[in-house]
């Protein structure tokens, strides 16, 4: 190799282990410079930021904690608090499921009757719709509110003397209505187009089913002239005895 051409490859050979260097040192410095934040700071800052209602800070803190230490108390806590999070701004899917997430990983947490009864309001407040006067549309699903039953069902069975008990009533008292308004609506719709049977069906249905619904007497007279219709005469009078001998007790001092 000429002598020019041995200074060349040497000089060029030079640089290229000093610039490797000089980068390697520039990684290990940055790396060093950011050191992995610990879990625990992480929770408290998100916490932090929840009691302020940063709420957006907040979330992203708590997803953090439970992408980088995943099945640890810090990340189902956090699960926890991402269900009340998005609870508190009506995010029901994303509530429900980092709810269940909680319920998954702790499932014998003392925090888990708290978290049924979420689960319990989260499933009617999801069919409440309008943003300024809220209300009820039961032309739609009516999933939640058996939904809410069964939650109420498994958390009677449990935790039948706790404390958020009242709470779940309520929730139980309002789907069961909303479900009777539900067949009383379609029952109507069947007698106003003169589908007699289908109406009875349903009729009978919400009778037997929803004995406590306060329009029950309104459903036992709209069934009797369904009878009427339907030439059932004999089933009609007797649902008017049966009406008779029920409110006329209501009505006993």
């Amino acid at each position: 190799m000429p002598v020019n051409q041995q200074h060349r490859y040497l000089f060029f050979t030079k640089w290229m282990v000093l610039l490797g260097f000089l980068l390697t040192q520039g990684c290990s410095t940055s790396e060093e410079a950011v050191p992995h934040e610990p879990a625990k700071a992480i929770y408290f800052k998100a916490m932090a930021s929840y009691e302020d209602e940063t709420l957006k800070e907040a979330e992203k803190r708590f997803q953090q904690v439970i992408a980088q230490n995943p099945g640890t108390k810090l990340a189902t806590m956090s699960y926890l608090k991402l269900g009340d999070l998005q609870f508190t701004n009506q995010e029901w899917e994303k509530s429900e499921t980092n709810y269940r997430s909680f319920l998954t990983f702790n499932p014998k947490s003392h925090l888990t009757p708290y978290v049924l009864s979420q689960l319990i309001a989260l499933n009617y407040e999801r069919n409440v719709h309008g943003i300024f006067v809220k209300s009820r549309d039961f032309e739609r699903d009516m999933e939640p509110n058996r939904k809410i039953i069964q939650e109420y069902q498994r958390f009677f069975f449990l935790y039948a003397n706790n404390a958020y008990l009242a709470d779940t009533k309520k929730y139980l008292r309002l789907a069961k209505n909303d479900l009777a308004e539900h067949e009383l609506m379609v029952a109507n719709f069947y007698f106003e187009n003169k589908s007699y049977n289908s109406a009875i069906l349903r009729y009978l249905h919400l009778l037997k089913t929803y004995p406590a619904y306060s329009r029950t007497k309104e459903a036992g007279l709209r069934l009797i002239e369904a009878y009427k219709e339907n030439k059932q005469p004999h089933l009609a009078t007797e649902m008017q005895q049966a009406i008779e001998v029920r409110f006329s007790q209501n009505t006993q001092p």
